[in-house]
């Protein structure tokens, strides 16, 4: 019995041996997550810049587009004020900046995460709006309006996570013969809270952020898919001859339109998934956390579920620009625009101007299409071509299984599996 209970008792060999093979696992991540986070933070600030700049134009003024830029904002303070922190973090062993960015961090990437979801449900509310009562919700989805909404939710969602900026600190631990730093929720990682606290805290996130805007979204979706692809065809003998809902244009436009906001929600539910599910665990097992059941495979599967989440940020504006002609053709403009005062590019020009003719508005009609209908009241108003093309000009300016496993350097449960 002696030499089994001795058996149970590591070495100082295999401790260090353990140490020495943490060291190289944490150099390989210090490396690898961070360069993934450079790349994210590079080119969704970019794209989301993009995407404000281009939606601010006149012809792109309307609720969706509104929404929209709300979306790119969000992604844009996580980008800029959370994910370099988090990057910084991975590569380095203790926590390295003042106590009160632990605090604003966290708040920061709490309010963001929230706010991203939620204007996801709006926006499926909008379509939804768009879809049934296309002449009903016109008031109601001005972009004045839609803009009051925005501000409401987010200063409810930055009040309620004003408590959960606050929970988190620094906490400072032992990993073997070296002083450890992170910032986490010290309560939870300590063991001090209770069960009760601990669960409430990442069954909430999965509850609020994730479970019921994303179920709304989805009921909101299928009652307007229903409805979009059940309306009637132009002469069937049901259809409202010169109605919104019967003409195929406004139906195409409508479909077009929902398909994209559709993909962004469905973009987004695939890259949050594997955190949530992290996070639901995490609140069952405590005490104990995900790496201490599992090992090294949990550490890598809750690094994986943090930076799927957070490459989500930059990946919007590439599906806008896949997917919709009105946000591709902006982007190219910006972009020339800027390389012509760069470089003077020909093809930039060329295309600058092209485009200046062909650049559709939000209803899928043209510019020289909305010259053409208006042309007799412009004439009598003093309105010209180039005045038209001038207004429509858009804005420039503008993240080996130890034997106790509690203190398993660099894995997410030793920040707690912060966001």
């Amino acid at each position: 019995m002696g030499d089994e209970g001795n058996l149970s008792v590591p070495t100082f060999e295999q401790w260090m041996a353990f140490y020495n093979d943490t060291k190289e696992f944490e150099r390989k991540i210090g490396i690898i997550i961070p360069s993934i986070f450079a790349v994210v933070i590079v080119i969704g600030v970019v794209g989301n810049l993009l995407v404000v700049v281009v939606a601010l134009n006149r012809a792109m003024r309307n609720s969706t587009n509104t929404l929209i830029i709300g979306l790119a904002i969000s992604d844009l303070m996580f980008l800029l004020l959370c994910v370099p922190f988090t990057a910084i973090d991975y590569a380095s062993p203790v926590w390295i900046f003042p106590e009160w960015t632990c605090t604003m961090i966290n708040f920061f990437q709490h309010i963001s995460a929230y706010c991203s979801v939620w204007t996801l449900t709006l926006m499926a509310l909008d379509r939804y709006l768009a879809v049934v009562y296309p002449v009903d919700s016109l008031t109601l989805r001005s972009p004045k309006n839609t803009i009051i909404i925005l501000v409401v939710v987010y200063t409810i969602i930055v009040a309620t996570q004003v408590p959960v900026g606050l929970m988190h600190g620094i906490y400072t631990y032992t990993f073997i013969i070296e002083e450890r730093s992170t910032c986490a929720i010290v309560s939870i990682a300590t063991n001090n809270a209770t069960l009760a606290v601990a669960r409430t805290y990442f069954i909430t996130f999965n509850v609020f952020g994730y479970i019921l805007p994303l179920g709304i979204s989805v009921f909101l979706y299928w009652r307007m898919l229903r409805r979009l692809w059940d309306t009637p065809r132009p002469g069937n003998g049901n259809a409202m001859n010169g109605s919104l809902r019967s003409r195929p244009e406004n139906r195409r436009a409508k479909r077009k339109v929902t398909r994209l906001v559709l993909c962004v929600l469905v973009i987004w539910a695939f890259c949050w998934l594997p955190l949530n599910v992290c996070f639901f665990f995490t609140g069952i097992c405590y005490p104990e956390t995900l790496v201490m059941k599992g090992g090294v495979i949990m550490v890598i599967v809750q690094i994986a579920s943090q930076v799927l989440a957070y490459t989500n940020s930059c990946l919007n504006p590439i599906l806008y620009a896949l997917m919709s002609e009105n946000f591709r053709k902006g982007f190219i403009r910006v972009i020339c625009t800027i390389g012509r005062k760069l470089t003077m590019n020909r093809f930039c020009l060329k295309t600058d101007k092209q485009l200046r003719l062909e650049f559709t508005t939000c209803n899928n009609t043209t510019v020289s299409t909305s010259i053409r209908r208006f042309q007799a009241p412009a004439k009598k108003k003093g309105f010209s071509e180039r005045t038209l093309l001038l207004r429509n000009r858009p804005n420039t300016s503008s993240q080996k299984k130890t034997f106790e496993m509690t203190q398993f350097s660099r894995s997410p449960s030793s920040k707690s599996f912060n966001l």
